[in-house]
């Protein structure tokens, strides 16, 4: 009779545990998923670079600047470089559309196609999310790490 209280204090308590535990993930996995809730299905937009080009003549439509823009769902990422030149002509390169996801140290891992993304701006880009915005750190060719806060475009 003993012996079947303790089996049954034992299976009690195994239970009990389980749920506690399964309790507190849920809870530690819902606040982490709030922190990129707010950044989802709106395209956020960081400029990251300027290109000046020399011309024989006076060209005031020589230069542009650089934007990149991620586009979160749930699941996936779109991400684009968008060019701007000094005469306002824009042109949008799509780097394609990646799975994603938040890591515990509230890094954010996109699963980028190499092929892809070689010769852009995400090339050697590194996410996080901090204060419920996503900012970006890329290193250069320079060796130069800029961070880079993304921003709603409005």
């Amino acid at each position: 009779m003993i012996y079947k209280i303790q089996l049954y204090s034992k299976k009690y308590l195994n239970k009990r545990t389980a749920f506690v535990f399964m309790l507190c993930s849920m809870c530690y996995l819902s606040s982490h998923a709030q922190k990129m809730k707010k950044l989802l299905n709106k395209e956020l937009i960081a400029k990251v670079g300027t290109v000046y080009e020399e011309t024989p003549d006076d060209n005031p439509c020589a230069g542009s600047q650089i934007y990149l823009t991620f586009l979160f769902d749930k699941k996936q990422v779109q991400v684009s470089e968008i060019e701007i030149s000094s005469c306002d002509k824009e042109s949008i390169h799509n780097i394609g559309t990646y799975t994603w996801k938040l890591l515990c140290t509230k890094e954010v891992k996109i699963d980028f196609d190499p092929d892809m993304t070689k010769g852009t701006y995400v090339e050697n880009i590194a996410l996080k999310i901090q204060d419920k915005q996503l900012i970006g750190t890329i290193t250069h060719l320079n060796g130069q790490v800029i961070e880079y806060i993304f921003k709603e475009k409005k």
